[in-house]
């Protein structure tokens, strides 16, 4: 089946459980390069944390299905805010919250029509840019933003509820 033929709804709260079986894969698939001793975080946090973020008024997300309602991937942007003061949000931009793709549909261009829906919601939305931060070691996902008109500065940012480092990718819209 071609990525392009994929239904893609918006996510909702119920949605939660089924992001975060799409992103604990996207976690697992981080082992192939992370630290030695590196593990995912615990699934309960991350159904939690997503049912809890889709809550939030500023949060958009859609999923992209295959045509027996399994989920392919999705995206979420949030309203992006300063990492050591996570209550105070950071004017004109947005952040985008996470894009993961199962395996199987890796290089068929889903993570590209993803991509492009949440850059076009943002700025729909009014912002000016929008960021986003993945691990450092991940040279699929760096490549990929690369590609998709990402750029960084490169500086290192520490993550310890990852144990990984990330690096903060931007575009303007």
């Amino acid at each position: 089946m071609d990525a392009a033929s994929l239904e893609i709804r918006i996510a909702g709260p119920d949605d939660a459980s089924a992001l975060a079986a799409t992103t604990r894969l996207g976690f697992e698939s981080y082992l192939d390069w992370a630290p030695d001793g590196w593990r995912p975080p615990p699934r309960s946090l991350e159904v939690r944390a997503i049912r809890e973020r889709l809550r939030h008024r500023t949060t958009w997300c859609a999923m992209a299905l295959e045509p027996d309602g399994v989920p392919a991937g999705h995206v979420g942007i949030t309203h992006a805010s300063e990492r050591e003061r996570a209550h105070v949000q950071i004017p004109g931009r947005a952040h985008l919250w996470m894009l993961f793709v199962r395996p199987p549909w890796w290089g068929s261009g889903l993570a590209g029509r993803l991509n492009g829906l949440a850059v076009g919601e943002a700025a729909a939305r009014g912002y000016a840019a929008i960021r986003l931060h993945t691990p450092a070691g991940n040279a699929r996902a760096r490549a990929f933003y690369e590609r998709e008109g990402w750029s960084t500065d490169g500086i290192l940012l520490p993550e310890p509820l990852l144990g990984i480092d990330l690096l903060q990718y931007r575009r303007d819209l």
